[in-house]
This record gives C-alpha cells, sequence and structure tokens, in this order.
C-alpha cells in the first residue's frame, strides 16, 4: 500500500509553510476550529488526485497570494512496482531516521526507502499541474492522472455519494477490478455496456414474440409499396443501452443508498475504502464525527486502531474520538504553526480525563473539581457583566488531578497552550515546584503560604457571604445544623452551646474553625458545589478588601484571561 512520509504546502489556503512527517496507521489531526486541519487533509487529496478537471479560485492561494504559486508535495513510500519503474529516474530514499536522501548513489541510501515525490503545482493562471519531481537536477516530469490514481487515495466527505457508483476512478470501480475473478483489465472496456449487450438480447426475443402480429402487418404493407423488408424487427435503439458504469449505484432494497443518513452513508464509503484488498491506499475523513452517535464514533475509532493495512488520516472536534486513541495517533494543531505537535505519552491520562482541552487556545489547569466550579462561576459572572465568555475567548478548564497538576500545566505549555494554574498553597512541594512554572512563563494564582482554597474564602470573605457558605453546607446531603455545629467545635476546648443561629454572629476563630473543617471533610468538593460558592464569591466581589488573596487572586485570574 502506498504510504503518505512527507507532506509540504506552500501558500494554500490557511497554510503559508508546512512540512511534515508521518508514520503509517492511523494519525488523528485536532486543534482549534481555522487552525489548518481540514487544509492539510485537502491538500493531500489534492495533490494525490486521479482528477484532471479541477477547479481552483484566487481564494485557494493564502491570502489571495496569487503571484506566490500554490506548491503541495507529498513524498510516498510502498509505490506499485509499475509507477516504481516508469519514474526510476525519480526515485528519492527515506532513511531510518526519516529524513529523505536524493543521492541515490551514497551509502546511506542502500538502507532507505524507495519513495516518490509527487508535487501539484498552480499558478496565478489557476490551472493545476502535477509533476514527479527529485532533488538531484533534472526537469519534473508531468505524472498522469491515472498513476495518480495507483496511490488509491479516497476522501470520505460529505460528498461521497460517488463512492456508491461503479464508475473508474472511484473506490466501488477500483474494488471490482481487484475482485474481478478472471484478472483482466477491465479499465479496457465499459463492464456494464457488455451486460447490457447481453441483457439487450434477451428483450429483443421476448419483444419480437409481443410485436410479430405488428411487425409482419408493416412487412405486407411495405412490399406492396416497394420497399424492401428483409431482417426487419423490433428492438431496443443501440442509443438507449448507452449507459456507463455511473449510472449503476448500490441499493439497500429499492432505496439509493445516496439517499441514507449522513452518518450511515459515510460508515459506508469507509467500508468500500476498507474493503479493497490490494492496495488499500490512503483514507482522508474531515470530522470522522459527522452523523454519528457518540457510541457509533467510538466504536468506528476503536475499529480503526486495529487497521493495519492502511494509512488513515483524519480530524475530529470530539471528546468521544479522543479519548478512544494513545497520544501516539494524537497530532496538534495550532493556526499559523509550520508542522504538526505530538502529544507527550506521559499526559496520556489527563488527556483522557480532559480531552476538550485539546481544542483550546489558552488553558486554566484547576487543582481540582472545586477549583473548576468557581472557574465556571467566573465565566457566568462575565457574563452577566457582558464580558466575552470563556469559550468564545477558548480557554478552557483542565482539571489538574491535584498532585498532578504541576505536570499537567507543564505539558500543556509543552504544547504550545497558553497556560496558568489556580490552585492551593497547603502542600509544601507544590508550593516548590510553582517557581518552576513561572520560569516557564506559566502564571501561578494560589492562595496565601498554607492554605487551602476553603481555609481563603473563609479568611477574606464577608460574613455575610460567610452565612451564605455555611447555609449551602447545610442543604447538603440533608446535614443538620447541629451536626455542622459538632464538626466545626469538635477540636476546640471550649465549645459554646449550640443554637441554630450559632455561625450569624462574626468571629476570628469561627472564620478559622470552618476553614479547615470545610478542608478536611471535603465540603466543597465537587464541580457543582465549587460553582454554588464562585456565585457566593462573584456576586459581592466588588466589596470585597484590596488586599484580601481572595480579591487578588481572582482579578489577577480575570486579567489572565483578558490577555
Amino acid at each position: 500500500m502506498a504510504i503518505l512520509h512527507n507532506l509540504r504546502i506552500k501558500n494554500f489556503r490557511g497554510i503559508q509553510n508546512f512540512d511534515q512527517n508521518f508514520d503509517d496507521g492511523l494519525i488523528c489531526i485536532i486543534g482549534r476550529g481555522d487552525s489548518g486541519k481540514s487544509t492539510i487533509l485537502e491538500a493531500i487529496n489534492l495533490v494525490l488526485s486521479s482528477s484532471w478537471t479541477m477547479s481552483f479560485y484566487d481564494s485557494d492561494f493564502y491570502n489571495c497570494q496569487t503571484e506566490t504559486p500554490i506548491e503541495i508535495e507529498a513524498t510516498i513510500t510502498n509505490i506499485p512496482e509499475k509507477q516504481l519503474a516508469k519514474y526510476g529516474m525519480f526515485v528519492r530514499g527515506i532513511a531510518a531516521n526519516g529524513s529523505i536522501i536524493d543521492d541515490m548513489e551514497s551509502e546511506e541510501a542502500n538502507e532507505a526507502k524507495e519513495a516518490l515525490t509527487i508535487r501539484l503545482t498552480v499558478t496565478k493562471d489557476l490551472e493545476p499541474m502535477w509533476t514527479v519531481v527529485s532533488y538531484r537536477g533534472q526537469e519534473p516530469v508531468t505524472i498522469t492522472a491515472a498513476d495518480r490514481a495507483k496511490m488509491n487515495v479516497s476522501s470520505i466527505s460529505d460528498y461521497t455519494d460517488r463512492h456508491f457508483s461503479l464508475n473508474k476512478g472511484n473506490p466501488l470501480y477500483t474494488l471490482f477490478k481487484l475482485l474481478s475473478e478472471d484478472n483482466t483489465d477491465v479499465d479496457e472496456g465499459n463492464v456494464m455496456l457488455e451486460i447490457l449487450r447481453e441483457t439487450k438480447t434477451r428483450i429483443d426475443n421476448s419483444i419480437a414474440n409481443k410485436f410479430e402480429n405488428v411487425i409482419n402487418k408493416v412487412i405486407e404493407t411495405a412490399v406492396q409499396l416497394g420497399v424492401n423488408t428483409v431482417g426487419i424487427k423490433a428492438s431496443i435503439d443501440h442509443r438507449d443501452i448507452s449507459i456507463k458504469e455511473n449510472k449503476v449505484c448500490l441499493h439497500e432494497s429499492e432505496i439509493p443508498l445516496r439517499l441514507k443518513g449522513k452518518g450511515a452513508r459515510r460508515l459506508l464509503s469507509l467500508a468500500i475504502q476498507l474493503s479493497i484488498a490490494n492496495p488499500n491506499g490512503i483514507i482522508l475523513i474531515d470530522e470522522i464525527e459527522q452523523g454519528l452517535e457518540p457510541d457509533r464514533v467510538q466504536h468506528l475509532v476503536a475499529i480503526l486502531t486495529k487497521v493495519t493495512n492502511s494509512q488513515i488520516f483524519f480530524t475530529t472536534h470530539s471528546r468521544n474520538v479522543i479519548v478512544e486513541l494513545s497520544c501516539n495517533n494524537l497530532f496538534l494543531m495550532i493556526k499559523d504553526a509550520q508542522n504538526l505537535s505530538n502529544i507527550p505519552l506521559d499526559l496520556q491520562g489527563c488527556v483522557r480525563s480532559n480531552p476538550e482541552a485539546l481544542f483550546m487556545k489558552k488553558i486554566i489547569v484547576c487543582e481540582g473539581a472545586t477549583e473548576i466550579g468557581i472557574c465556571r462561576a467566573l465565566n457566568n459572572n462575565r457574563q452577566s457583566l457582558k464580558k466575552i465568555n470563556l469559550a468564545c475567548l477558548g480557554i478552557g478548564l483542565v482539571d489538574g488531578g491535584g498532585e498532578n497538576m504541576i505536570e499537567r500545566a507543564k505539558g500543556f505549555n509543552s504544547l504550545g497552550y497558553a497556560s496558568c494554574l489556580l490552585c492551593d498553597s497547603d502542600v509544601v512541594n507544590i508550593n516548590t515546584s510553582k517557581e518552576e512554572l513561572r520560569e516557564l512563563g506559566i502564571s501561578v494564582f494560589d492562595c496565601d503560604n498554607g492554605n487551602s482554597i476553603e481555609q481563603q474564602l473563609f479568611a477574606d470573605l464577608s460574613w455575610e457571604q460567610i452565612i451564605q457558605l455555611v447555609d449551602y453546607r447545610l442543604q447538603i446531603d440533608g446535614f443538620d445544623n447541629q451536626s455542622v455545629f459538632q464538626s466545626v467545635y469538635s477540636q476546640q476546648q471550649n465549645t459554646p452551646e449550640f443554637s441554630e443561629d450559632w455561625y450569624k454572629t462574626e468571629n476570628k476563630e469561627l472564620r478559622s474553625a470552618l476553614g479547615s473543617v470545610s478542608k478536611k471533610n471535603g465540603w466543597y468538593k465537587r464541580i457543582d458545589h465549587g460553582e454554588i460558592i464562585g456565585k457566593i464569591i462573584f456576586d459581592d466581589f466588588n466589596n470585597l478588601d484590596v488586599d484580601k488573596k481572595t480579591k487578588q487572586m481572582f482579578e489577577q485570574l480575570s486579567s489572565w484571561i483578558d490577555s
């Protein structure tokens, strides 16, 4: 099967320069909308297209710069022998380290894989030209559409209806050729025409019987008029049976497959591709999840991970796809980047638990569920103030997983995401790691030294807000007032007498006790709890003292969001 080893793109749509090596197997390209994911797939499809009749427009040039040609180069290994022999003067080599060798007489070329580089060039006259090129000095030579078709590239998109017709150049026709029992070159003739000729003979015999009396009467009258009537018969006109293969389509019962739902059509198109025995070639799927329920797209991806005889490229915006894949299969495209970024394997756990983050521009790594909930409340507050929401800004929330948060913040930063960390300050070894994050350019928004987020809130918020926090706790899990009272005062020497409004009067020691107990007992360790206490914070945020850490922490976070 043909394998795309290297893709180079210049001046095509949203990509000015791009150069990327690929391995075989499954390649999932992810990233924010308009980052260039679909452009990469379209570039592969175009440079290896089996069509000569392809339209280009000024808008296909990067920033409509028509003075600079579009150039797309695909370096392919596992070339069919006939094509390798035909373009032998242009054979290049792929070294073990992935570099491309042009001097095929060199010693390093001895162990290299043979490859050909196909280039698509479009100048301002908008006429595409496909050539085979090397970098040894010889002039490029034109490669025919038929030879490009041998690379067997197929794109599964919204326009897959043609895949269900038996037309030359379509996957179904390729499968027909490969499964042809006599192994003849069926390109030499119209298979359906031969079938229809045989059918015509049978129909003509039936017509002759039905119209025998009519024909005899016409012959009798014609003889009287002096017309030679030898061989007159009723038959279908040959011009009415000139049906090409593209008129023969797959049906389910009496319904053409092209009328099925989008998801089913895409799956059936893919089924045709995967049925092609040899070579399987390169399959391109833009937004693999389109038209499919979450369970079916997860099943599809799980099946594709087991395919060993195809190189499959696809893009996605779906978390259901990401969680089925290893980081080895994931490649990140960032707008204006000149290549893809690999996702490190040590981020596998984080990717599985926070797949949405890979589609963001900026990431807030939250120590845990409470911080995620508070950030959601902050986002709601921003919207109430007519500020731009996090989704519009491309900012995502990631669960740092407690002690894993430092590594997760570093990992996302290494992938090129602008990252920050929102966390406690009650673990010594984590506190010592924060300086390393700051040196990497990762902003850290944390509590006063030694404080958890709960302790910080009970220390800083107004007493009215403290009452709201306790009232909310009393509503959770059916806790009664006296149980909460006893848990707060259980560690104190002088326990006051219980009353229903024991927490209604401000008390410094009570602030500290509430903070400690809420941390110890995990009062708010859920995202929905975090959203509630976040609402309590931000509903009266303007009245917080400027010297309080809570005020400073979230003002700084808000500035980072808007930066």
